[in-house]
């Protein structure tokens, strides 16, 4: 018994010692475990508890803020470790992710393990050839250059590429040009074989070589119809363009190479340095042409791979491809009296890159004159566009910036096939046209200066309307005069296209005047019991003339800062009419005459309504005709009657031109006519300034601004 309560009490005592040491673990409690409070630790951490304390620890692809792996400060974060900084291979994209990432490669690269996203170091982005995909990714009919990360597309001899695909797009595809090659056209040559057959491209010398046959026999392509030959050209011209941009894409391509034969010259650069500073301009000759590029136009033409330009001249082509392909829409009323002539050998400029026109710096072509160029005659710089059926020459996108006996300088904001043609002689309206807008040009201008003297000397009538009426005349006059002295100074583009803004904003300002005329006589005739109304109501004269001559300054600076090169022509220093450039004109011009037919009817209507109500001796038959003729005029001097001129189209064009040069150039005749003539004040002014009597003191009235006005004979009941 006593050995059993030794060994009881032993046994108590480890019990009572094992409790005391180990309770903690045993017996957790809410209270001791501060992990199981989730703000203890921040964001992409773990918590560890420890014997009456804890530590945080950020996981993996995270590292603590302050540096150390266990921490408990509560301003501790765990920050993403950037694992794109050295992790992927070159001609790849890093993704990072929280606490991890991923590799791309970049578009025109595969990665060598077959997986889009990988991490394993090991992988390489290796390039794609697109070309020897099957089938083809450029489409039939087509020249594949495969590149690093890319490959660019063209399309063999006889082909062009189609205007509705694009290789950006992954659609690229091409098209046969309108006239087939065909053997009886150009018999045994190596490129209508080519054409028919997809034969691999030769090198460039023995592809120039190839079409030395063709023009030799280009006098044969006389037989064929207009458009056979326009299509047969635009094959040769875009063959020729082709081959040589197959030709940059080889891998054996020189930095330059230069081609001579009796019918074709073609320099080409391969562009490597030359670029390599800023404002370098490159130049290229073939004949006795030659062709200047900026090097900030070629990195705009997006050229991927191996980038070259190339300068070809053709000789003979221009002998078929005649001035009877020029279709000239900026002078649509020329005579067919007027002769064009072919006077340069035909150009062309070929730039790898997908972008072919609206460069910002413009290419800068010198082309040789056939014929030395005489002092009647005028050059004028087109280009071959297939935007017609077979092809035709334009003279959109160029301008001559100078022109000698010997060479004449176009500027084109495109790449493309260039020529000169030479009009012997002005290029100017039908004869009885021109004799009678000048002369009734001529008149207005006296007429207008009469006007002008007597707004300013005349003090009877001198009020706020006449002034409207002065600056009306003012405009008119200088813009007469800059039309009559500058419309056809064409010899310098620079002045030419400054004549054009000036006639611009002349004749908008005209428009502006009208319209605040128009305005103002409605106003008045509405409130006739008013007098003086233009005073009674403090409309200010600077606010008129802020809307007269502002307005259209702004037209004319939103316009040249859209489009700069749509002043002056070749024909004449105006809006060019090709490019949609005139409706800055025409469009304020057609909602002015919209505004001042309405109120000038609304103001008849008004008027009539008045006189109906006004005694017997107002409605004389005399003085009837004479408000019925004045009201009659105002269509004119508020420039209405310009509606003449957009309906200058079908059968009846040739009358609305005669219309519209007879009325619109005796503007100024009209104005002086009604506002001088027809005024008894003005009338009696002019007899005292004839006689030399003094005239007596008094106040104009308003019946005699109206029209100007009603009849001197007119009372109120």
């Amino acid at each position: 018994m006593r050995g059993f309560n030794l060994l009881l009490f032993w046994g108590c005592c480890v019990m009572h010692s094992w409790e005391r040491h180990t309770g903690p673990t045993l017996k957790p409690t809410t209270k001791d475990n501060k992990c199981r409070d989730s703000t203890m630790c921040p964001s992409h951490a773990t918590c560890t508890s420890t014997v009456d304390s804890y530590y945080c620890a950020c996981k993996q692809g995270f590292r603590s803020s302050n540096g150390q792996n266990h921490f408990k400060d509560p301003g501790v974060e765990c920050k993403d470790i950037d694992e794109c900084t050295e992790m992927c291979p070159i001609n790849s994209t890093c993704a990072n992710t929280p606490g991890s990432y991923f590799c791309t490669c970049h578009p025109g690269f595969a990665p060598s393990n077959g997986q889009l996203n990988f991490t394993d170091q090991k992988v390489e982005c290796r390039d794609i050839d697109e070309c020897r995909q099957d089938p083809s990714t450029c489409g039939p009919n087509s020249l594949c250059t495969n590149a690093l990360g890319s490959y660019s597309c063209g399309c063999i001899a006889g082909f062009r590429p189609n205007p509705e695909s694009s290789q950006k797009d992954g659609n690229f595809s091409c098209q046969r040009v309108p006239f087939k090659c065909k053997e009886d056209v150009i018999p045994d040559n190596e490129q209508v074989q080519q054409c028919q057959e997809r034969t691999t491209v030769k090198p460039e010398y023995n592809t120039t070589e190839s079409f030395v046959p063709v023009l030799k026999q280009i006098s044969t392509w006389t037989k064929f119809t207009k458009e056979e030959t326009s299509s047969l050209a635009t094959v040769l011209l875009e063959s020729v363009e082709s081959l040589t941009l197959a030709a940059f894409l080889k891998p054996s391509a020189n930095v330059t190479q230069t081609v001579r034969t009796d019918y074709l010259d073609i320099e080409s650069k391969v562009i490597n340095k030359e670029c390599s500073e800023e404002n370098v301009n490159l130049s290229l000759a073939a004949k006795g042409d030659k062709m200047k590029i900026r090097c900030s136009t070629i990195e705009e033409s997006e050229s991927t791979g191996t980038t070259g330009v190339a300068f070809v001249s053709f000789v003979g082509v221009e002998s078929v491809l005649n001035e009877r392909f020029f279709q000239d829409h900026q002078a649509p009323l020329t005579t067919s009296k007027i002769k064009l002539k072919m006077n340069s050998r035909v150009v062309g400029g070929i730039m790898t890159g997908e972008k072919k026109d609206g460069f910002s710096d413009p290419v800068i072509y010198t082309l040789e004159n056939i014929q030395p160029k005489q002092e009647f005659e005028r050059p004028i710089c087109v280009s071959w566009s297939t935007d017609v059926k077979g092809g035709r020459w334009t003279s959109f996108g160029c301008v001559i910036l100078e022109a000698s006996e010997i060479h004449t300088v176009c500027s084109c904001n495109r790449m493309a096939n260039l020529a000169v043609i030479m009009a012997s002689g002005e290029l100017t309206m039908d004869f009885y046209l021109y004799v009678i807008s000048h002369v009734g040009m001529i008149i207005s201008l006296v007429c207008l200066v009469l006007a002008i003297a007597t707004f300013l000397l005349c003090r009877s009538i001198r009020n706020h309307i006449t002034y409207l009426h002065l600056h009306l005349c003012v405009c008119l006059l200088l813009a007469k005069i800059l039309f009559l002295a500058g419309i056809d100074k064409t010899d310098n583009q620079t002045g030419c296209a400054i004549i054009a803004g000036f006639l611009h904003y002349l004749f908008l300002a005209c428009f502006f005047w009208m319209l605040v005329e128009a305005v103002m006589l409605f106003l008045m005739v509405r409130n006739l019991k008013v007098v003086n109304y233009f005073s009674s109501r403090n409309i200010k004269m600077l606010h008129i003339c802020a809307f007269g001559y502002g307005l259209p300054v702004l037209v004319v600076v939103i316009s040249a800062s859209v489009q700069s090169q749509g002043y002056g022509m070749h024909n004449r220093c105006w809006l060019n009419t090709e490019t949609g450039f005139i409706w800055s004109f025409l469009g304020p011009v057609c909602t002015v005459i919209a505004i001042n037919s309405i109120l000038l009817t609304w103001t008849l209507w008004i008027l009539r309504q008045r006189l109906s109500s006004v005694n017997a001796e107002v409605s004389t038959l005399k003085d009837t005709r004479l408000l019925t003729f004045k009201a009659f005029a105002q269509l004119f001097i508020l420039g209405c009657s310009w509606v003449l001129g957009i309906l200058q189209i079908g059968p009846v064009a040739g009358v609305m031109a005669y219309l519209f040069t007879i009325i619109n150039s005796l503007q100024g005749a009209f104005i002086f006519l009604i506002h001088c003539l027809l005024n008894h004040q003005v009338r009696e002014e002019y007899k005292r300034w004839i006689t030399g009597k003094m005239k007596p003191s008094s106040q104009s009235q308003t019946s005699s601004i109206l029209l100007s006005s009603m009849p001197s004979t007119s009372k109120t009941g």
